[in-house]
């Protein structure tokens, strides 16, 4: 057998890549599997390892600079001087009688969907012209308003929706403000 190096007889076989080597040609190991350029990674590898780097700079970069929004989080940004239009929660019963909050976008009011009873007055007639019906709203029962949670609520904005505070909206429901809400939970709220 001979060194896979020069022509002289080989003593050993390398336990890692089986090259017969002499003692001229390494020790434990060949001479090949001992040269630091065999343990560096090859170009490809190299430049897939850069571009991955780089890859990852700019991801974090990114999110530095524009953080991806949270479920239930409002933005304060102004867009050309116009606050951005974010959808706020209408109170139950007025969302069209079916008891579940409706969302509303933020600045409109919420359309009237009968929840208030109607009282016509007669038209009263001067020099040609009509007046309309005015109509007067019953009150709305003073207990405690039974609401379904749903995916991004939060405790703050439950409670800015109903127009109560956020801690007494807690209490009133036997839980603290560190206490998360659960998706179809109910909770009530106090009038």
């Amino acid at each position: 057998m001979q060194c896979f190096a020069c022509n002289r007889e080989a003593t050993q076989r390398c336990p890692r890549c089986g090259n017969a080597y002499c003692e001229g040609h390494g020790a434990d190991f060949c001479a090949a599997c001992l040269d630091p350029m065999n343990s560096a990674p090859s170009r490809n590898t190299f430049r897939i390892a850069v571009m991955g780097l780089l890859g990852g700079c700019v991801l974090a970069l990114w999110l530095l600079v524009r953080p991806p929004g949270v479920p239930g989080e409002t933005s304060g940004v102004i867009n050309n001087g116009q606050p951005t239009a974010s959808p706020g929660i209408t109170p139950a019963g007025a969302g069209g009688g079916t008891g579940q909050p409706t969302l509303v976008p933020t600045g409109s009011a919420p359309a009237a969907t009968g929840t208030g009873s109607v009282t016509p007055t007669p038209a009263a007639t001067t020099a040609g012209a009509t007046t309309a019906p005015t109509a007067t709203p019953t009150e709305a029962p003073a207990g405690p308003i039974s609401y379904t949670v749903q995916e991004g609520d939060t405790w703050f904005g439950i409670a800015e929706a109903y127009g109560v505070d956020a801690s007494a909206l807690v209490s009133f429901n036997g839980l603290t403000l560190d206490d998360f809400l659960q998706i179809d939970q109910t909770i009530l709220i106090p009038q």
